[in-house]
């Protein structure tokens, strides 16, 4: 493979199989169903988060983003510590968990509550990071 050439990526008519082409000689592909499109995302996303250059700790704010629009959520206290834990369903990448200590979750929901409203006064409240 060269460096200008890239896979080819293609999902079947029915939408159930996609099939990952490599541009080698002779051309290797991959055929996988949604269950192991699924392993594969869940492992890249390990391996990721090990590779340097790493995600930025911090958000900077005013970014434009490809959002999801009001996904499905669901909040629960966490068994052991008490902790809350906030689901998100992402349509590219499932259900998605996160456990948020007190403080966090604290935080965020105050800072949520603010947005919710007509929206608070004060440009610091507007945006906020743990």
């Amino acid at each position: 493979m060269t460096n200008n050439e890239e896979p080819r990526w293609e999902l079947d008519d029915e939408l159930k199989t996609l099939s990952i082409t490599f541009p080698t000689d002779p051309p290797v592909a991959f055929m996988l169903d949604a269950e192991a499109v699924s392993k594969l995302i869940d492992r890249v996303g390990q391996i990721r988060a090990e590779m340097l250059p790493s995600y930025q700790e911090s958000w900077k704010g005013g970014q434009m983003v490809n959002a999801v629009l009001d996904p499905h959520w669901y909040s629960e206290p966490d068994a052991l510590l008490g902790e809350s834990l906030l689901h998100i369903r992402d349509p590219r990448f499932g259900w998605l968990h996160y456990a948020l200590p007190r403080e966090s979750a604290r935080a965020l929901g105050t800072l949520l509550l603010h947005q919710a409203a007509e929206g608070p006064d004060d440009e610091q409240e507007q945006h906020r990071k743990n």
